[in-house]
């Protein structure tokens, strides 16, 4: 039975990197047939639409690559690397990332660490429909290492299909490509010794954190 979850789970996330993709590789496509049609003198735009698009999805490729895949359990607790990754991945959104390097813990980090906080940068980016901001911190605590995304922006909430996800009685059957990724990311932080708390600063914003236990 077990397998048979990873299984469906896994080709939700396969659908949701699919479908993140399909929108900058097909602006590619577009830009490329504009170059080919030379009698509309397009060129130069079509030449920018093309890179652009390119970059978008090479970004995006890169993130989910870490974050989804196996690579992710090993890149440790490289902030700076992260924090790249991130900016990269909200480039072309509504989001802007808030991540001050200053301050943040210095030494070895928890295994999987790296791969979860992308998790939780992904789900705190869907709490944001409007856009707006997502504020990025680790801290040492009693309880040990915190990590904590802030999602600030007008409407911030947490998707109404995503809420049932991270209840403790997930129906697997009822999971779809909208909201795979916030069980996913709870399912990281379990496996961590942990689990996903999200709660409500003030109006129009909300925090998702995990508290990593030495």
């Amino acid at each position: 039975m077990a397998f048979l979850i990873d299984m469906r789970v896994a080709e939700l996330l396969a659908s949701r990197l699919c479908h993140d993709l399909v929108g900058p590789i097909g602006a590619v496509n577009n830009g490329m047939e504009l170059l080919e049609d030379e009698d509309l003198g397009m060129s130069d735009d079509a030449i920018q639409l093309a890179a652009s698009s390119a970059r978008q999805a090479a970004n995006i490729l890169q993130f989910y690559r870490l974050a989804y895949g196996m690579s992710g359990g090993r890149i440790g607790g490289d902030l700076g690397g992260l924090r790249e990754l991130a900016t990269g991945f909200l480039a072309s959104s509504k989001t802007t990332l808030d991540w001050t390097m200053a301050g943040q813990p210095a030494g070895e980090m928890p295994e999987g660490l790296g791969k979860l906080l992308l998790n939780v940068i992904v789900l705190g980016e869907e709490c944001l429909p409007r856009g707006g901001t997502l504020g990025v911190s680790l801290a040492e605590g009693p309880a040990g290492l915190e990590i904590a995304v802030t999602a600030n922006g007008t409407g911030a909430r947490l998707r109404e299909e995503s809420q049932f996800v991270l209840a403790d009685d997930v129906v697997i059957e009822e999971l779809t490509p909208r909201n795979v990724h916030g069980y996913f990311t709870r399912l990281l932080a379990q496996r961590m010794g942990s689990d996903l708390i999200i709660d409500s600063p003030g109006a129009d914003s909300l925090r998702l954190s995990v508290t990593l236990s030495g």
